[in-house]
């Protein structure tokens, strides 16, 4: 393995990236719909009382949002830039008033009837702001959408609770202008107004910062953690290292209150490297694996042999395989994912291991 191959797995990957971006900016998106059972490969099947049928999702917004987090690593890339301006433009062109996103463009049938929700609100938000694009200030708005006890609401949502924030009651001007597919959406999804979500509270605290206002959040995450509540804490994210990569976002700085987690979260994620390099049960989650000890600054317990495991299972389009990184249902049996995405979180892995890899001990004996 050398510099060179990681370079060309890097190049390769953004060709395919560049390829398949959308003429809006967007990504596509596979979603799958199963029965009886979680399809965390996103594959079609038929198997008795078990099955899934999958469809190209193309007016998603969350896809691009999570590639482009991925890919500001690569910011000084011209192919990864290029992609990241159209990325930002399509974001911007699908802002609600305020500073706000739900997970559907206009586009999409059901986008009327989806809440504002900030999970969506906080990624976007971090990005654009990364990119040194100008957004309207939301954080009151953020602030505004908490539980009584400090925690974020999921959804922006008319619920039985005083919000004296102007800016929030304006923001539901589609709610009541959808009445009935509103009651609908409510009725029908397995969500509820007052969801808090662990993960959604986590990309929030990594947007907002720690603060006096969002020290209920470093609270619920700590207990996440110490109580090991990773695949119940949270709706949308029900795979253990989803948590701990989500969380991990958290903790890149060394007077973060979160950091005592980190020796956790390391010996967690370690728990789960496998023979071959790989980490949980997918190139997904080896490359979110690899990220999130990154992030922790764990970079000296990344095997030689992960970084092996991603190059050798690039394919030949220049992607990785399909996995599932967010879910529709609780019971995980709709979920989203695709290519794009992977590829994104792959090429975040393998960039920011090369800064280091070639540069000493490990790196030497593997070229």
């Amino acid at each position: 393995m050398s510099r060179e191959e990681v370079d060309l797995a890097v190049a390769k990957g953004l060709k395919f990236l560049r390829v398949k971006q959308l003429s809006d900016g967007g990504f596509e998106c596979l979603f799958s719909q199963s029965e009886n059972c979680a399809n965390d490969a996103l594959e079609e099947f038929n198997e008795g009382d078990k099955k899934s049928s999958v469809v190209v999702e193309t007016h998603s917004i969350f896809p691009a949002t999570l590639i482009g987090h991925s890919l500001f690593f690569l910011k000084e890339n011209q192919e990864a830039k290029n992609i990241l301006d159209r990325i930002a433009d399509f974001l911007v062109s699908n802002r609600n008033p305020y500073g706000i996103w739900r997970h559907y463009t206009p586009a999409h049938q059901y986008e009327h009837f989806i809440p504002n929700d900030l999970d969506n609100s906080s990624m976007a938000s971090l990005l654009l702001k990364n990119l040194g694009v100008t957004t309207p200030d939301n954080r009151s708005l953020f602030l505004s959408n908490r539980s009584p006890d400090g925690h974020f609401y999921t959804w922006i949502t008319l619920r039985l609770q005083w919000n004296s924030n102007p800016n929030y009651w304006k923001s539901l001007w589609r709610e009541f202008r959808h009445p009935i597919g509103q009651y609908f959406f409510w009725k029908i999804m397995p969500c509820a107004k007052n969801d808090i979500d662990a993960v959604v509270n986590s990309n929030v605290l990594n947007y907002l910062g720690e603060s006096k206002e969002t020290e209920p959040v470093v609270d619920f995450i700590k207990k996440v953690i110490e109580q090991g509540k990773e695949e119940t804490s949270d709706k949308w994210y029900g795979r253990p290292i989803l948590v701990y990569y989500f969380f991990s976002k958290n903790m890149t700085s060394e007077n973060s209150k979160l950091k005592a987690l980190k020796p956790i979260l390391r010996n967690k994620i370690l728990a789960n490297l496998k023979r071959d390099g790989s980490f949980f049960d997918s190139v997904l989650d080896t490359s979110l694996a690899i990220i999130a000890l990154e992030n922790l600054g764990y970079y000296d317990d990344i095997p030689t042999l992960s970084v092996r495991f991603l190059l050798d299972s690039q394919q030949t389009a220049g992607s990785w395989a399909k996995w599932t990184i967010y879910y529709g249902k609780p019971d995980r049996t709709a979920s989203f994912g695709g290519e794009e995405i992977t590829t994104g979180y792959a090429l975040e892995a393998l960039f920011r291991l090369k800064k280091d890899f070639f540069t000493n001990e490990k790196g030497s004996e593997s070229q």
